[in-house]
């Protein structure tokens, strides 16, 4: 509301009161003899976002005297505040379709790869260390492999075992070393790099005299070892003749609940050795652990007790054996939980 302003102004002995509009507008001047008129009141503020008050009136001309000064204008109302912008939309997830290190689609796992859908991670990496076996094509494993990996199985041969050498491989895999002699610092480097994270598998019953001495120093530091007693003998099929016929592997059939183990009900052995020390049992036959896991920090250790698994006779001439299904269980448990981590393949038609 405008103020209400009183002026006088005499001339003589006349006296003339000027006043503000209530609503805003400025008072008339009072009629002045010689003097100047009155100044205007001041007009009303306006409103909050509302239109500005009008000005004060001129004040009216006294008698001789200059007109009054126009009252001040009004104050003009505040504008209207903008609205508030909407926020950005969040950028779509990636699919995972490439080996480059990155968990694209953000799951919490790096590379977690299967175009196929063949339960088997395309960007796992596998070592093999050694040679396989001669009981019928020693090297169906890094066939199979081969064809579900990018990466597949690449063979350390007589490469000293470092660090370095270790450092781009998730697996580990180590065949028949016999005769091989690892040194302190081979072994050292093995036992960090697993528990930084890497899988060792060990295989073993390749027959030769002193088979278990070297594989037994790389897992000396897990407290594990194979016996050297034979178990599981495997033997001809019903019917056939002795002296011609090609020996089957025994079904090892008693399977403790473990992720390598699931959905597996037999595997063949022949002429393994027991596996000894402390870990998680997954196989026993014949009143002897098969095989044992290990997990040691953030890496993990399998040691199986034969090498008939790497054979196309157990792969395609036993229906009744889940060979395949045992490499993928072994495979999948013993790299990290945060690397190409696949569902399972779904079942056939």
């Amino acid at each position: 509301m405008g103020r209400t302003f009183k002026v006088c102004v005499s001339l003589w002995i006349a006296t003339c009161v000027g006043c503000a509009a209530s609503a805003g507008t400025g008072g008339h001047g009072g009629v002045g003899g010689a003097g100047s008129g009155a100044v205007g009141g001041d007009g009303g503020s306006a409103g909050m976002g509302g239109s500005s008050g009008g000005g004060g009136g001129a004040g009216t001309a006294g008698t001789a005297g200059a007109a009054g000064a126009a009252g001040l204008g009004g104050i003009g109302g505040f504008g209207g505040v903008g609205g508030i912008g909407g926020a950005s939309g969040a950028g779509g997830i990636a699919d995972e379709t490439q080996c480059n290190g990155i968990d694209d689609d953000n799951d919490g796992v790096i590379d977690d790869v299967d175009v196929g859908m063949d339960g088997v991670c395309d960007c796992l990496t596998v070592a093999t260390l050694g040679t396989p076996g001669g009981a019928g094509q020693g090297n169906v494993f890094n066939s199979w492999l081969d064809a579900r990996s990018a990466m597949g199985a690449v063979d350390l041969g007589g490469m000293t075992l470092s660090a370095a050498v270790l450092a781009p491989f998730q697996v580990l895999v180590v065949q028949n070393v016999e005769g091989r002699v690892f040194s302190a610092d081979e072994i050292q480097a093995v036992e960090a790099w697993i528990r930084a994270g890497g899988g060792l598998m060990t295989l073993i019953g390749y027959s030769g005299p002193n088979e278990g001495t070297s594989v037994n120093t790389l897992l000396s530091p897990f407290g594990v070892s194979y016996g050297t007693q034979d178990v599981m003998q495997g033997a001809c099929p019903p019917g056939s003749i002795p002296v011609l016929c090609t020996r089957e592997s025994k079904a090892v059939t008693e399977w403790q609940g473990h992720a390598i183990s699931m959905g597996v009900t037999q595997v063949g052995m022949d002429n393994g050795k027991p596996v000894l020390g402390n870990g998680t049992i997954v196989a026993t036959g014949e009143g002897h652990t098969l095989a044992m896991a290990i997990e040691a920090d953030l890496g993990k250790v399998f040691v199986w007790g034969d090498e008939w698994i790497t054979f196309d006779s157990d792969w395609s001439g036993r229906p009744e054996f889940q060979v395949e299904l045992f490499w993928t269980n072994a495979l999948k448990w013993l790299t990290p939980v945060t690397e190409c981590q696949v569902p399972p393949a779904p079942p056939p038609d």
